[in-house]
């Protein structure tokens, strides 16, 4: 299939400079009929792959097997190993994006990373991950334990043999200033979503003016090729990228690339995919939205008085291939019209259940958390105003924890003395434990938010609501019967937002720290460590650090900011994913996920698979700046719903809002789905099939 992005091989190679012909082509791909001077003629060593005019042609499938293509002139013959992707080919665009004027819109911590775009039609390109960027390098960590924040700028996409892609890119700091001359950064991905930063690559001393890579079908090697200031361009070939033969002067591979029509994107590479690559990377990284529902047939016997609507769903299908099966209401007078006394077949109208919540639903409620508990919901966050407090709400329904709708209860006020519990109060979670109901929350010991430190209180009583019903809180110790974050060991020592949870009949609690090495003290990072049930407020194990921000999407705003902090745990089938808020707390707040790989201990770092770019963030939901800290509830129903806060462009008070959550179809969570994307409103109303035998 011919389009707008094939390429000619056209450049002529000088006396003692080798041809360059890619391994990977693409059908269109016009082979040149003059080399050195002499008129050449073209051979291939798979049949239908070549026409007369010397363009390559598309295979039947997706990719070509490895093919012989030779080049003959009267004096020479040029054989090169290639192989050639299909005619439904899609192109990808890599890029990167200039930052917004604002930097709590797009700053360049964020606008300097890999951003990725489909071709998806008429050589328009959608941008995935909703415009965010996928691929962050990593901070460097040498100079000290809180790191300085690193950024790239033109990456370059390639495909690895025989699978996987690479990219290299010019590494910056965080200032955006070039880093390292002659240097570049080189990344692995077998699937363009998960990427692993492999180290720079020490190419020349000279600045890199502009750079390709790709493997070379003469050598059967990656040849990396760049010019220099100057206009002198070399290259060099690698098999690993570890090792590399000596750098020769001479052309580098040309790129691909256009103007692909983004707001604020920078020109883009772009990079031939097969359609499963391009479906896969779709779905994966694109805003699923629903493109259907199934309304389903109803079986009922002879005589039944009502059709079973409350235990029947109605099936959602979306973009990705996913199903999300949701319930449905119907009209009494229409139901009860209906005559089945009589065998038939019989339609009724019904109407999929569309769950909406307001932003903000409850405002200056930051950290929010929901509990259903005894059959009621309990919601209990963080006071914006002043952050000293802790209010509880109660309702039986999700709606009705809205402000306005249920009455809130004071639990703990620091702005009265009370011992040590006197200053801010931060992120109550309710958790239920060996049928015990605890809050965990940090609160100020030295009435400074720099004092604040974890806390467990137990329900002694039988009703949440009730301040006189809870227990004194503790501080939580570790294993040897200290305090976790000791203000008399170190002034300025903190220790928040812990979660709770259980996997394979263990007990665990994470949270965030800032822990002090000598006299260099990190950024705020996820520790975890084991507890028994009896007494959650007392660590069994040593605390184990799982994360710490290291992107620019979770250190965004300096050389060393930002925090990892907000972790809580979700449960489906047998995977276990943890959510957490990384970046500032402010407008350029975003939620990262990990995932425990199979069979891996909670207690490993290595177990843990953290995403290079966030699952939330301000781009996500329009006029939602700072989505993050956040929490998943089920409903009665089973239903699963996503609780977080949010806040304006200019920071501010932060607010809590509910939406729904969806799963992808690989099983891994959707957080931020629009309204419009979860149910189609022209979808909404559905006929419902009953047979009566």
């Amino acid at each position: 299939m011919l389009d707008s992005y094939q390429r000619t091989l056209s450049n002529d190679p000088s006396d003692g400079e080798e041809w360059q012909v890619p391994y990977y082509l693409t059908p269109g791909t016009i082979l040149p009929s003059v080399i050195r001077g002499e008129a050449v003629t073209w051979q291939v060593s798979l049949s239908g792959m070549l026409n007369d005019d010397a363009i390559l042609l598309a295979p039947s499938y997706e990719m070509s097997a490895e093919f012989l293509l030779t080049a003959s002139t009267s004096n020479e013959q040029y054989n090169f190993a290639v192989r050639v992707i299909g005619a439904d080919h899609v192109w990808l665009a890599g890029y990167t994006r200039q930052p917004d004027s604002n930097p709590n819109v797009y700053s360049r911590f964020v606008a300097s990373s890999l951003h990725l775009a489909l071709n998806t039609r008429d050589n328009e390109f959608e941008p995935l991950n909703s415009g965010y960027g996928v691929l962050f390098p990593k901070a460097d960590y040498s100079a000290s334990t809180a790191g300085e924040t690193r950024l790239l700028t033109e990456p370059r996409l390639f495909r690895r043999h025989p699978q996987g892609f690479g990219v290299l890119a010019k590494p910056l700091n965080y200032a955006g200033e070039a880093l390292h001359a002659g240097e570049l950064l080189y990344f692995e991905t077998e699937d363009l979503v998960h990427y692993e930063e492999k180290g720079m690559i020490k190419l020349t001393d000279a600045e890199i003016e502009d750079f390709s890579c790709e493997r070379d079908a003469a050598v059967q090697a990656y040849r990396i090729g760049w010019s220099e200031q100057g206009g002198r361009t070399y290259w060099v070939t690698t098999e690993d990228f570890i090792h590399f033969a000596p750098a020769k002067e001479g052309h580098e591979f040309p790129i691909t690339q256009a103007d692909v029509s983004i707001s604020d994107a920078n020109m883009a590479q772009l990079l031939a995919l097969t359609t499963s690559e391009a479906e896969y990377l779709y779905k994966k990284l694109g805003r699923v939205r629903n493109v259907s529902v199934q309304a389903p047939t109803i079986m009922i016997r002879q005589g039944t008085t009502s059709p079973p609507i409350d235990s029947i769903r109605a099936a959602a299908h979306y973009s990705d291939g996913s199903i999300s099966y949701k319930r449905m209401t119907v009209s009494e007078d229409e139901l009860a019209a209906l005559d089945l006394s009589k065998p038939g077949e019989y339609k009724l109208n019904a109407r999929v259940v569309r769950t909406n919540f307001p932003y903000p639903m409850m405002r200056t409620r930051p950290d929010p958390f929901v509990l259903l508990y005894q059959g009621r919901y309990y919601f209990i966050a963080t006071d914006d105003d002043g952050q000293r407090r802790i209010y509880i709400r109660s309702a039986e329904t999700l709606e009705g924890l809205e402000d306005g709708r249920a009455a809130e209860t004071l639990l703990w006020d620091g702005n009265l003395p009370s011992g040590e519990r006197h200053g801010q109060h931060w992120a109550p979670e309710l958790h239920v434990i060996n049928g015990k109901l605890y809050c965990f929350l940090a609160i100020s010991v030295n009435n400074d938010w720099r004092g604040v430190q974890a806390h467990v209180v137990e329900l002694t009583g039988t009703d949440p609501m009730n301040p006189a019903h809870w227990d004194t809180p503790r501080r939580v110790l570790n294993r040897h019967g200290k305090f976790i974050a000791d203000l008399a060991d170190r002034e300025h020592s903190i220790s928040l937002d812990m979660t709770y949870f259980e996997h394979k009949g263990q007990s665990y609690v994470c949270w965030s720290q800032p822990v002090w090495f000598g006299d260099d003290r990190e950024l705020a990072s996820l520790y975890i460590a084991t507890i028994h049930p009896d007494e959650p407020w007392r660590l069994t194990s040593d605390p184990v650090r799982i994360c710490r921000n290291e992107y620019g999407w979770d250190r965004n705003g300096g050389a060393a900011s930002g925090v990892s902090e907000g972790a809580y745990i979700l449960k489906r089938d047998d995977r276990l994913f943890m959510v957490f808020s990384g970046s500032n707390v402010g407008p350029n707040y975003t939620v990262g996920i990990l995932e425990l790989i199979a069979e891996g201990d909670p207690l490993e770092p290595n177990a843990w698979r953290k995403s290079n770019y966030p699952l939330m963030h301000s781009l996500s939901l329009p006029g939602q700046y700072g989505p993050g800290h956040n929490m998943f509830v089920q409903d009665e129903h089973g239903d699963w719903y996503n609780v977080y806060h949010a806040c304006g462009i200019d920071g501010g008070r932060r607010n809590a809002s509910i939406r729904p959550l969806h799963w992808r179809f690989d099983g891994s969570p959707i957080l931020d789905m629009r309204d419009e994307e979860d149910l189609l409103p022209e979808l909404e109303t559905i006929t419902l099939t009953i047979k009566v035998q």
